[in-house]
């Protein structure tokens, strides 16, 4: 784990008085008196938009969904509610197409307080077996707390020194690791206070994510500068998604590939695809006691017209 030195001690006080001056113990002192969280809790967070976090949360709770989990996804970007609308799409497609999908229970944090956040898991599900928080990309009071209630941390980062650079900075002639960017920063403290505190562990994953077939030789590079940072920083790498159309455009009907032998008449998912899913979820150690997959909040028994569950049929079947 990254170590301070006098001269990252003086950079973290700056850097805390650029916020709202809350230290890493003010945190734990909120979540300390509460009630012990019992689902296993994985939180996707980084300090930078655009690295697929809501597209990586979105799969991995419906992946944990097809598990037979019971699972409470909720959504702490009340701007962009990328992972609401994806779960919301969900319940539109299985009532246009009449099935039954595994799905989550989700909801946005509208009210980002921690009495609010707990408010909404015994909502939506006290005795689920996961939560999953998809934190907004942005340093916030509620963005800290739910860096330290995970269990499990995912960070997903594109193949870019820049995403790097959130994590710790390398000297650019060396490469040795020379101290922890501002994303580093946070969650070494996080972590530290909770160890301290008896709380538990945070196992922080980073994901590199969207990796493109052409960048093998800018990859590479990356790959050795994040191995270094791994080692000081004390995280695990995994590998997410590739940066694939099979992904995006299956978003807007709120399915995986993991859905596709569950609707009659379909074409079949890519193996690759799910290669990548199945890949992705063994990566990350997630224990999962296997049980019959459950439907999830749909819709099964509203009435479509049968044009209209043709068109929608057509659209998903041009998709793939």
């Amino acid at each position: 784990m990254w170590k301070r030195t006098g001269n990252d001690a003086d950079a973290i006080t700056s850097d805390r008085s650029r916020f709202d001056g809350e230290a890493p113990g003010k945190v734990l002192d909120d979540i300390a008196p509460r009630p012990r969280l019992t689902p296993h809790v994985i939180t996707f967070a980084n300090e930078k938009g655009g690295v697929g976090k809501s597209t990586l949360a979105f799969h991995i709770a419906v992946a944990l969904a097809h598990a037979g989990q019971k699972v409470v996804a909720i959504d702490l970007d009340r701007r962009q509610r990328t992972l609401e609308r994806g779960l919301s799409y969900r319940q539109g497609t299985a009532c246009n197409l009449g099935v039954t999908l595994p799905s989550p229970h989700y909801s946005v944090l509208d009210y980002p307080s921690t009495a609010a956040l707990y408010q909404t898991i015994n909502r939506l599900g006290p005795d689920a077996d996961f939560v999953i928080f998809d934190a907004a990309g942005a340093d916030s009071p509620i963005f800290r707390r739910v860096v330290a209630l995970a269990d499990t941390l995912i960070t997903p980062i594109n193949a870019s020194f820049l995403d790097l650079e959130l994590l710790g900075r390398l000297n650019p002639v060396s490469g040795v690791p020379e101290r922890a960017g501002c994303f580093g920063q946070t969650v070494s403290e996080l972590r530290e206070e909770k160890l301290a505190r008896k709380m538990g562990l945070i196992e922080w994953i980073v994901v590199k994510n969207r990796v493109r077939a052409a960048e093998k030789r800018h990859i590479g590079r990356v790959d050795d500068a994040l191995e270094r940072l791994s080692i000081s920083h004390d995280f695990r790498i995994a590998q997410g998604l590739s940066e694939r159309v099979a992904f995006r455009e299956l978003f807007q009907f709120g399915l995986t590939h993991l859905d596709l032998d569950l609707i009659p008449d379909m074409i079949r998912p890519q193996a690759s695809s799910r290669d990548e899913i199945e890949a992705l979820i063994e990566d990350l150690g997630l224990r999962v006691e296997s049980r019959e997959a459950g439907g999830g909040p749909t819709r099964r028994n509203a009435r479509v017209l049968k044009r209209t569950r043709q068109d929608f049929r057509a659209a998903l079947n041009a998709v793939l």
